[in-house]
């Protein structure tokens, strides 16, 4: 198996826990800590990855960091990452675990791109006309990307609206080459 389908495999298995357990915000909310703090400190991520630290160090760390702070499922499948190796792919098992949350509760994610931060009036304004267009609640994920100059790019349910600057000004210069060449614009 490979380890993006063993990420989404242990995804899926923490899903199940906290559903059971009825703490699925809580696993979400803690995953999210741990992948922030091994991001985060160098030494911790170090302790967790190096070859001349014992295994059973390493889940010693992990009781005493994350033991009374995360649901003892969200411990398990984080020392069992450990374990195998797999610090670097904690951010993937904690974006799966999102998706798989969203996806159950029946959110869907819409990726917004803007040449710079939403406000958080924007954001709210964004996600309320989104959620009304599509009768679904809707989760954003956003980035930046100063290419695009200003306006927004919104890739959800299979489709993308494109309301960039970038993207007017090269339909703007596709109808001005047209309409030089004599063709209708």
């Amino acid at each position: 198996m490979r380890s993006s389908e063993l990420v989404d495999t242990y995804a899926r298995v923490l899903f199940d826990l906290a559903a059971l357990a009825e703490s699925v915000d809580a696993a979400d909310e803690g995953l999210q800590s741990v992948v922030k703090a091994v991001r985060g400190n160098i030494d911790l991520r170090e302790a967790l990855t190096g070859t001349s630290v014992p295994s059973e160090k390493k889940r010693d760390i992990l009781r005493d960091i994350f033991g009374g702070e995360v649901a003892p499922e969200v411990l398990a499948v984080v020392t069992l990452l450990v374990d195998r190796g797999m610090v670097d792919k904690l951010g993937v098992l904690a974006d799966a675990f999102t998706a798989i949350a969203e996806k159950e509760r029946g959110i869907v994610v819409a990726e917004v791109t803007t040449a710079v931060p939403l406000t958080d009036d924007l954001r709210l304004k964004l996600t309320d006309k989104l959620s009304a267009a599509l009768g679904r609640a809707v989760s954003l994920r956003e980035s930046v990307d100063e290419s695009l100059l200003g306006g927004i790019v919104i890739r959800v349910a299979g489709r993308v609206l494109d309301g960039s600057v970038t993207s007017q000004l090269r339909d703007l210069r596709q109808a001005l080459l047209t309409a030089r060449q004599g063709g209708e614009a």
